[in-house]
């Protein structure tokens, strides 16, 4: 669909679709119907006369050049640099431009950046309706759903995987299972359970395979005057343990309509009650520590990794962490309860903007990331991919891909383990993506409400209230 542009006095250039832009002279039409009118036929006028800003009319080059960007991590072991490294081994005529960003950057700056004129060809960038899904919707990525067809990512990736790389451009950028793709994801993450094996035997308790044995375990812990998880409430873990125990209670159709808006959602049903009142039930129990809701999460891993707690529920993304600093023998499970439906999603997606000449070589880059080898890197650094062989291993690796560091080298049989939580839960399609992804203001809601629980200020159901009062707040900002 053709992108059509202004450029307003302060040079910034502002592209919009055409049916973005019908919107806006719908939404007018009802307040000011005659001056809308002229609005309207100057509009068409616009849509007739203004030269298109990259869309699909982009002119592609013949010029083997391409520029990636990514989150660099300066330590020396980059993985996405090492699969450059290959890249650029197996396709010797193609010009590598590197631009080294970090999260903080492509989130504040995702928008210009991606719109530049330097702006790179592929790019890593956050998934989710306010972040890709923004994007898509303003036209400044493109759609990769062609490329998706031709390398058959739809039968390498999960169909729950695959609904993070979709989304609806034209109803606000809206992800969905129906929508087009604007971005590749290479390889996963999820929430789990830590333990230390350690404090379980010590105390005579075993590792919990149910959620009965789970609550039984932490009680045992309570009741030798142990506080059994270590816990933070000012960034993810509040809402990620709020959101394992809804998931617990709902069905794949719950998170269609919670995530993309199929349909409307009970704030009231089981799923949500169950999950206040639960998480609730635990602070009052003593399993949660009672000082968590001022607590970050460094705070969280530094204690769990200090053995000052038996049990941590938190993100594949303290994997290295907890083995490096650890000084214990840990185990990992999936909470027990969220076999079928366990929060997470992709570490992140990789995108191509709409403005970009190269997107042939941009999506064949994407596909090389999906490839055996680079599969195999991240599966042998517990970087939960996607497409690895059975029989994996640091052996089998070309050199381009192999650690420098050697950081996981020594814990190869851990790695596994691990990966293998996360490849049951890819079999059974269970990842259900993360609680404030449908709009931009949960995320400050759930802690706000989760807080709440765990300082007793406020109940479960007024926690669920104001919850419910960010959800629909965000709906009704996307027109919905």
């Amino acid at each position: 669909m053709r992108l059509i542009c202004r450029i307003p006095p302060n040079n910034n250039k502002i592209c919009l679709r055409n049916t973005a832009l019908a919107a806006m002279i719908r939404r007018k039409n009802m307040k000011h119907p005659f001056r809308s009118a002229v609005a309207a036929v100057s509009s068409m006028v616009m849509l007739t006369s203004l030269a298109a800003c990259g869309g699909s009319d982009t002119a592609q080059s013949d010029e083997k050049e391409l520029t990636i960007s990514w989150y660099y991590s300066s330590g020396g072991g980059d993985t996405w640099e090492r699969a450059i490294k290959l890249y650029k081994k197996e396709n010797p005529d193609v010009k590598i431009n590197e631009v080294h960003t970090s999260f903080p950057q492509m989130q504040k700056n995702a928008s210009l950046t991606l719109q530049a004129d330097d702006a790179p060809d592929v790019a890593m960038y956050n998934q989710g309706t306010s972040s890709v899904g923004n994007l898509a919707s303003q036209g400044i990525l493109a759609d990769l759903s062609e490329y998706a067809d031709k390398y058959g990512w739809t039968d390498t990736l999960p169909e729950s995987i695959q609904t993070v790389a979709k989304y609806k451009a034209d109803d606000g950028g809206v992800m969905s299972s129906d929508g087009e793709w604007y971005g590749v994801p290479i390889n996963g993450e999820f929430v789990l359970a830590y333990y230390n094996q350690d404090m379980f035997d010590k105390n005579g308790i075993a590792i919990p395979e149910t959620f009965d044995e789970l609550e039984s375990a932490m009680q045992q812990f309570v009741d030798k005057g142990i506080t059994p998880v270590a816990f933070e409430g000012n960034e993810t873990a509040s809402q990620h343990l709020w959101y394992q125990l809804v998931l617990s209670k709902a069905n794949r159709q719950f998170v269609d309509d919670y995530q993309s808006y199929e349909h409307d959602v009970d704030f009231s049903s089981e799923p949500f009650t169950y999950a206040a009142n639960k998480f609730s039930e635990w602070v009052q129990k003593g399993y949660l520590p009672s000082n968590s809701g001022g607590l970050v999460a460094e705070d969280m891993i530094t204690q769990f990794c200090a053995g000052e707690y038996p049990i941590m529920f938190s993100g594949s993304w303290w994997f290295g962490r907890v083995n490096q600093d650890g000084n214990f023998k840990s185990t990992f499970r999936a909470l027990p309860g969220n076999e079928k439906l366990n929060t997470g999603a992709t570490g992140k997606l990789w995108v191509v903007p709409e403005t970009s000449k190269h997107k042939d070589l941009a999506a064949d880059f994407l596909n090389f990331l999906l490839s055996k080898d680079v599969q195999n890197m991240l599966a042998t650094e517990a970087g939960l991919p996607f497409n690895a062989s059975d029989d994996y291993s640091i052996d089998s690796l070309p050199d381009e891909l192999k650690n420098p560091l050697k950081t996981f080298d020594d814990m190869q049989d851990s790695v596994k383990e691990f990966n293998t939580v996360f490849e049951q839960l890819l079999d059974n399609d269970a990842i259900a993506l993360y609680p404030d992804w449908p709009s931009a203001g949960m995320y400050d809601a759930l802690n706000s409400a989760l807080q709440g629980l765990i300082n007793g200020n406020s109940t479960p159901e007024q926690a669920t209230g104001e919850i419910k009062a960010a959800y629909e707040e965000g709906k009704s900002d996307l027109g919905l």
